[in-house]
């Protein structure tokens, strides 16, 4: 990409500040842990929140679920809570959120993934009792996946109106593209 994913501009903003700002329209969310690596200085100067908690990973060269970890890591006084897990890279839009939140309310015992035009999509709503498996992620085992997999008969699937939930934002071009068409 050139840049930090998480700096890149989203409508007025960053995408890791849109992604904030979308989840804190939700009362029901309690605490917003951003978990920041590379350049974690340069990212923590891009939010501009007073309502989330950062967590720094050392280990960011390992992957993904290294961040998964120090996330989970951030939330271990709360135990056992549930977790909406999600990458910067994954754009949020309310068409998202709000059918995940609603389902949790109505299944909160189980993994919901969103899925939109019959394909699967981020983020995931992980329940209480499997969110403690989220510290013993590791890439060579797939991470969330991994978890997911365990859990496969849990698995509710929410159906939502945002094509956003199935994007994955790993070129430039198709960054571009989705914030033609997405970004406010």
């Amino acid at each position: 990409m050139g840049q930090s994913k998480a700096l890149l501009s989203w409508g007025s903003t960053s995408l890791i500040d849109h992604q904030v700002t979308t989840l804190a329209l939700y009362t029901e969310i309690s605490r917003i842990v951003v978990v920041l690596g590379h350049k974690a200085d340069t990212l923590r100067a891009a939010l501009h929140h007073a309502q989330i908690q950062i967590a720094i990973n050392h280990n960011y060269r390992q992957g993904r679920a290294s961040s998964l970890v120090t996330g989970a890591k951030a939330l271990t006084d709360l135990v056992p809570t549930s977790v909406l897990v999600c990458n910067v890279d994954q754009p949020l839009a309310p068409e998202i959120i709000a059918p995940l939140l609603a389902a949790y309310r109505a299944y909160p015992d189980a993994i919901l993934r969103p899925v939109h035009a019959g394909r699967t999509g981020h983020p995931l709503i992980v329940p209480s009792d499997v969110a403690p498996e989220l510290l013993l992620a590791r890439e060579k085992t797939f991470g969330l996946r991994a978890i997911t997999a365990r859990h496969k008969k849990r698995i509710r699937s929410v159906p939502v109106t945002s094509k956003l939930a199935t994007l994955n934002l790993n070129t430039p071009a198709a960054f571009r593209a989705a914030r033609a068409q997405y970004a406010p």
